[in-house]
């Protein structure tokens, strides 16, 4: 019985080799295999990530191990065996007097004082010589913003454009301001400020250069338009910086151990505003002593204050957005807690408010319930009825920096990054997207970006500190 059983299972596997040998000689004449490899997907090779920029070399510490006393063939002193006594908001107080207090938190890095020499992190002086040489050029020209969506509708990006500008996370991004090249700054997570001026020549000739006015989060970067051009900081360390082209220094216009600055802008070479964490508002005089603001501190929102930017029209009118899910338009001649002009109430935390370059006084504002706003702020605001909305996902997570939407220069268009490692253009008039920037060559997701004003080129930046040129 076994026997028959064997010899059925050996007809069968016969039967079976022969129908494959069938199968395969009748797809060999028919050419499949070949026409299957022909029209088959070329298959994307992962490429690596760009090299070129700052110099990452650390030095490695040397790891101490750690050995128990009985490991060590000691007795213990029983000093431990007291326990703790209590636990404080700085650390834990230990039940025995010879232990003191232990603490669990982190030490923030002493914050830098007075003025800061420019003193390059590449190691390298020369370079210090040359970005100093390629700003002094074009630095306070006057110019009209007028790069529009149709300027940046064919910009791609070469591989060679793509560097590591600064060692984190890169928080803000600004482009100089002149209309011959491209000076590009950006600012970190940890105080580094990096800058970039791209040659069209050869890579021998640009220069990467990054430096560390402050201790902490750049909370705000902008090259002013007006007057030299000069580049203002700020940050969590509660400093506000202004770079010196000739005395190749880092100023310092103001500083406070009080506030921890969270936004600001530049209406003026003397003019700075500023927010912190808590919501506070408050106006600076760079001609007057860096110790006191001009403008004492005024509560104008219930938590952080994300962005506040002024009207560039030349009006007396600024924007504030905040974590507490409310973007408010405000009068600096009339600054109080309960003076708004108007305010727009989101349903989630606002990261970004901007008025439009073009003088409209439109406003563009990011939410955290996957929209981008435009409202028009001279019309009496209508709850959750912007002018124009666009649906965009805007659930970065912990551990991407979340997306702030951007204006062209021209006020036609709406720049913001997404989640598939791309950037989105939209009609500022209908919200209808217009055009979609990636490249194999952007391996993470964008979250900062600025466009050159007179240019076309698009600049973004990811959470890893690259900086990625668009260009024609």
């Amino acid at each position: 019985m076994a026997k028959m059983k064997g010899e059925d299972e050996s007809a069968y596997e016969k039967g079976r080799a022969e129908n494959i040998k069938k199968n395969y000689q009748r797809m060999a004449d028919l050419k499949l295999p070949e026409l299957a490899a022909k029209n088959a997907p070329p298959k994307q090779l992962r490429r690596p990530r760009p090299t070129r920029g700052i110099n990452l070399k650390r030095e490695r510490k040397p790891v101490v191990a750690r050995r128990s006393l009985r490991v060590k063939g000691m007795n213990p002193d029983g000093v431990m065996l007291e326990g703790i006594a209590k636990e404080t908001r700085d650390g834990i107080v230990f039940a025995s007097d010879k232990l003191g207090l232990g603490s669990f938190r982190e030490e923030k890095p002493s914050r830098l004082m007075g003025p800061v020499t420019f003193e390059s992190l590449n190691e390298d002086k020369e370079l210090n010589q040359k970005l100093f040489g390629s700003l002094n050029g074009g630095l306070g020209t006057a110019y009209k913003p007028e790069t529009s969506v149709e300027d940046l509708a064919d910009v791609h990006l070469e591989e060679e454009h793509v560097l590591k500008l600064t060692r984190s996370g890169i928080t803000h991004l600004d482009t100089a301001p002149r209309t011959d090249n491209v000076a590009i700054a950006a600012g970190d997570k940890d105080g580094h400020v990096g800058f970039w001026c791209p040659s069209n020549v050869s890579e021998d000739s640009e220069v990467v250069v990054e430096v560390r006015p402050h201790s902490q989060y750049v909370s705000g970067l902008r090259w002013c338009p007006m007057g030299s051009g000069a580049l203002y900081t700020c940050s969590y360390d509660g400093s506000v910086r202004k770079l010196d082209i000739k005395q190749q220094t880092f100023l310092e216009l103001f500083s406070s151990e009080e506030y921890e600055l969270s936004a600001f802008d530049v209406t003026h070479p003397h003019k700075v505003l500023l927010c912190d964490n808590l919501g506070n508002f408050m106006s600076i005089d760079t001609r007057v002593s860096s110790k006191k603001p001009v403008l004492d501190a005024i509560g104008l929102h219930n938590r952080k204050i994300n962005t506040i930017h002024a009207d560039p029209g030349g009006s007396d009118l600024i924007v504030t957005s905040s974590s507490d899910a409310a973007v408010a338009v405000w009068d600096l001649r009339r600054m109080g807690p309960k003076n708004a002009i108007s305010t727009y109430h989101h349903p989630k935390s606002c990261q970004a408010a901007f008025f439009a370059p073009d003088g409209s006084q439109r406003m563009l504002a990011t939410c955290y319930d996957n929209h981008l706003n435009v409202w028009d702020t001279k019309k009496r605001p209508v709850p959750f009825q912007p002018e124009v909305k666009v649906n965009h996902d805007t659930q970065t997570g912990r551990w991407v920096i979340p997306f702030r939407a951007i204006w062209t220069p021209n006020s036609d268009g709406i720049v913001c990054g997404t989640m598939k490692r791309a950037v989105n253009i939209y009609s500022a008039a209908n919200g209808q997207r217009l055009a979609q920037k990636s490249s194999e060559y952007m391996t993470a997701i964008a979250s900062r970006y600025c466009v050159h004003p007179t240019l076309s080129k698009l600049v973004v930046a990811t959470s890893s500190g690259r900086i990625h040129l668009y260009q024609r």
